[in-house]
């Protein structure tokens, strides 16, 4: 085992535990999820976890494969629980992420899938992101915090200068980083406007 595909065992390991935290806060009603945004993240990490495995970029896998299955069961318990929500960005999202799969599909190409649901896998992720800074209270904050540790142990499996070996790693540090900004500011800001509030007697 050389030094990305340990790196991609403890990301992998350290993703499971933000992602059963995360998980069992959906369980529990503690976060309202978007159906399309975790619908997508499963097709996408299907897809992804095939063309990895194809092009031989090992460091990545055990975080996909734990990405398919908690997004599996998030979209699954999100369902029986019906807390959830479908406004006009995730039906947008949707679209794209839809469109941009009908494109692989075409090209039926392991690297070209990599690169193309990577950009669906960004777009997908808009409206979550945009969430956490409007409404901070419909998320759960220290899973994410876990998530970023675990992103930046995923950018410590490049070992080459190839697209196809750091376009998951760099996305998805990006979108775990931007996430949990969005999620200190939405807070921040939240709790500044209820101290502004005025207090009736």
């Amino acid at each position: 085992m050389d030094l990305s595909e340990l790196f991609g065992v403890i990301s992998g390991v350290v993703f499971a535990v933000s992602a059963t935290w995360y998980t069992w806060d959906v369980y529990k009603g503690k976060v309202v999820v978007s159906i399309a945004t975790f619908f997508m993240f499963m097709i996408i990490n299907i897809s992804h976890l095939i063309s990895l495995i194809i092009e031989g970029v090992w460091g990545v896998v055990p975080f996909t494969f734990v990405g398919l299955i908690a997004s599996l069961l998030i979209f699954l318990i999100s369902l029986k629980n019906k807390k959830i929500y479908f406004e006009f960005l995730d039906k947008i999202a949707l679209a794209g992420a839809l469109a941009g799969f009908a494109v692989w599909l075409l090209a039926q190409d392991a690297a070209m899938n990599i690169y193309i649901l990577t950009v669906v896998n960004a777009i997908t992720a808009v409206p979550l992101v945009l969430k956490s800074f409007k409404n901070p209270d419909m998320e759960s904050m220290k899973p994410w915090l876990i998530n970023l540790l675990a992103s930046f142990f995923l950018i410590l499996t490049i070992n080459s200068t190839a697209p196809v070996v750091w376009a998951v790693p760099v996305r998805q540090f990006l979108f775990s980083v931007l996430l949990n900004l969005g999620l200190f500011i939405g807070f921040i800001s939240k709790r500044n406007s209820q101290k502004l509030e005025p207090v009736n007697d």
